[in-house]
């Protein structure tokens, strides 16, 4: 899967590729986070970033999928 495209798909098909071990949510934000530090000077939509939270809110999530451990329905997807 190209992680260039990871910020367009929708939330359920994020949440179904990293259920099934296809993307990972570390990749997930790190594609997400550079979206938006490339539009967010000229479209200026986000006031605070959470950069450091959600990498290890991801990497939290990944070892979640690793363990085999239950998933929420929108797991490793960031909000």
């Amino acid at each position: 899967m190209n992680i260039t495209h990871l910020p367009y798909l929708p939330a359920i098909e994020l949440a179904t590729a990293i259920r099934t071990e296809q993307l990972c949510p570390i990749e997930v934000v790190a594609a997400t986070l550079a979206r938006i530090e490339q539009r967010n000077p000229q479209l200026n939509y986000f006031c605070t970033s959470m950069a450091d939270g959600a990498r290890t809110a991801a990497q939290e999530a990944e070892a979640t999928v690793i363990r085999g451990e239950e998933l929420g329905p929108l797991h490793g997807v960031p909000v």
